[in-house]
C-alpha cells in the first residue's frame, strides 16, 4: 500500500515565513545601519581633524621658516656684519643648512670669495663643499652612485679632455659627452653634448663652480630626468678638473618647480602604471 503524499505547504505558511524574514531583516538593519553611519562619521571626523592639524602645522612651519630666513638675510646684510667676513660665513652656513631646497646661495659665496684672504677662503670652500655633499648624499642611492670624471685640457691617455656618462631616465638611458673647456681657481667651463646619434640633445656650455649645489644647479631633460655636476677639484696650473655627475632619483621634485597637470599625471602613472608619459 502506497503511503500518503505529504500535504502541500499552504500559502499562509509562506506568508508567515516571509513576514518573519522581513521582520528579522528590518531589526538587523535598524541595529547595524546606525552603527555603520556612526563609524563612517567618526572616521570622517578623524580625517578632517588630521588634515586640520597638518594644515595648521604646515602654516606654522612656513611662518617660522619665513621669519628665520628674513632674520638671517637681514643679519647677513647688516652694516656691522658686512665688515666681518667670519660672521658672514657663519650666516651663510646657516642659510645653506636650513634653506637648501629653494635658496641659491652661489652669488653670496662668489661675492664673499672675492673679498676674503686665502685662509678665510679655505673656510668658505669648506662650507660650500658641506652644502654640496649633503645634497649629493640625499640624492644618491646604492644603485645610483655619482659618476666621477677626471678631465684635462691637455689630453693624455690617463686623463682625456672629453669624458662620458650615461643617465638612466624615465624612458631610456641617455648617453652624454662632457668636454673640458676652461679651468680657473674656483670654477671650470664644460660643454655637454649627446654621445649618440639617436639621442636628440642640444649641446650646452656652462660653468661649474665650487659654490654650485645639485638642488639649485642642475639640467632637466624633457622627460623630467635631471643630472647635476659637482666640482670636486680644479687645478688651473695643470689644467685638470675632477667633476662628479649626480643623477636625480625619478621621484625628485624641486620645491621651486611648479608642476604642470600633465607632469603630475605622468608622475602618478609612473608609479601606478595607469598613465603613460609622452615626450614633449
Amino acid at each position: 500500500m502506497t503511503p500518503p503524499a505529504p500535504a502541500p505547504v499552504t500559502a499562509s505558511k509562506w506568508d508567515l515565513v516571509a513576514k518573519t524574514v522581513t521582520a528579522i531583516g528590518a531589526l538587523l538593519a535598524g541595529v547595524f545601519i546606525p552603527i555603520a553611519i556612526n563609524y563612517n562619521q567618526e572616521k570622517n571626523r578623524e580625517t578632517q581633524l588630521y588634515v586640520q592639524i597638518m594644515t595648521q602645522r604646515e602654516q606654522s612651519d612656513s611662518t617660522l621658516r619665513s621669519q628665520m630666513f628674513n632674520a638671517l638675510i637681514g643679519s647677513y646684510f647688516g652694516e656691522d656684519i658686512l665688515k666681518d667676513p667670519e660672521k658672514q660665513m657663519m650666516y651663510l652656513h646657516l642659510l645653506t643648512l636650513n634653506f637648501q631646497e629653494f635658496f641659491d646661495a652661489r652669488p653670496l659665496f662668489e661675492d664673499l670669495n672675492r673679498r676674503i684672504n686665502p685662509e678665510q677662503r679655505l673656510r668658505l670652500l669648506s662650507i660650500a663643499r658641506d652644502a654640496a655633499d649633503r645634497q649629493v648624499n640625499l640624492l644618491s642611492k646604492p644603485q645610483n652612485e655619482p659618476i666621477e670624471l677626471r678631465l684635462c685640457m691637455d689630453s693624455t691617455e690617463d686623463c682625456p679632455r672629453m669624458g662620458s656618462f650615461n643617465l638612466k631616465g624615465r624612458e631610456g638611458t641617455y648617453p652624454f659627452a662632457v668636454r673640458l673647456q676652461e679651468v680657473s681657481d674656483s670654477d671650470v667651463k664644460v660643454r655637454v653634448s649627446s654621445a649618440a646619434e639617436n639621442f636628440n640633445f642640444k649641446t650646452i656650455e656652462f660653468y661649474v663652480s665650487y659654490f654650485d649645489t645639485p638642488f639649485m644647479n642642475n639640467t632637466k631633460l624633457v622627460d623630467g630626468s635631471r643630472f647635476s655636476f659637482v666640482l670636486r677639484n680644479a687645478d688651473p696650473a695643470r689644467k685638470i678638473a675632477n667633476i662628479e655627475v649626480v643623477a636625480f632619483p625619478e621621484e625628485y621634485m624641486n620645491l621651486r618647480d611648479r608642476p604642470y597637470f600633465d607632469e603630475m599625471l605622468s608622475r602618478l602613472g609612473a608609479k601606478s602604471g595607469a598613465v603613460k608619459s609622452d615626450k614633449d
